[in-house]
């Protein structure tokens, strides 16, 4: 996690620099930005790990600009067509991300799995391919390095809100219920998660390790 704050603060200092944001740069040429439209168009997709992303928005929110939607292949090979939906980051109209939220099945469909499974299957997301931005590409990929704590909550968060919901009518109901295409949602910043991880690793070297001085 500390490594993936260094990135995530790398990248965005890059793109900075250059007067751009991630958001910027992956709707770079492909103007103009309709809602509902898939951004790159044909998705992000990384070949080796058979991991991608696009990045859209439904309809228009004062504070949402859009959202990066990742998946992962279930059995983790580039060619599996089965793809686990990982929790949406949405971002604010600087092109900063604004929360994290998962949606219910119907949104993406996909295989559907328990929170601590979405959370294992997590840990393979990887874009390490140029296209069409190898900083974009590095910074979500650490993004979800860091808020790893914070996803597990949020999955742990959604399987009771839909087992709770199911109890009042069956499950496969929930899963098809149109209007409900957010689960749970929970408020993030990535400065201020990189201040509190860089505190609490500061915190941690001066204890020191459990038995020692």
């Amino acid at each position: 996690m500390r490594r993936a704050a260094r990135v995530v603060e790398q990248v965005t200092n890059a793109l900075d620099g250059c007067g751009v944001n991630v958001v910027a740069d992956i709707l770079r040429g492909h103007e103009p930005y309709i809602a509902g439209e898939h951004y790159p168009p044909d998705d992000a997709q990384d070949a080796t790990s058979g991991c991608r992303f696009y990045y859209h928005a439904h309809d228009a929110d004062t504070d949402e600009h859009g959202h990066f939607h990742p998946f992962v292949p279930l059995r983790g090979k580039g060619n599996d067509e089965e793809l686990i939906a990982l929790p949406a980051i949405s971002m604010d109209v600087w092109g900063r991300p604004r929360s994290l939220f998962t949606v219910n099945h119907w949104v993406t469909g996909g295989p559907w799995l328990s929170g601590p499974a979405t959370l294992r299957a997590m840990r393979r997301f990887r874009m390490e391919q140029a296209y069409p931005s190898w900083l974009v590409n590095r910074w979500i990929t650490a993004m979800y390095q860091l808020v790893r704590p914070h996803v597990e909550r949020l999955l742990l968060e959604r399987d009771a809100a839909l087992q709770a919901a199911a109890r009042r009518t069956s499950l496969a109901q929930v899963f098809s219920d149109r209007e409900k295409p957010v689960v749970t949602w929970m408020p993030i910043d990535q400065t201020a998660l990189a201040v509190e991880l860089r505190n609490l690793c500061h915190l941690a070297d001066q204890v020191g390790p459990i038995g020692g001085p």
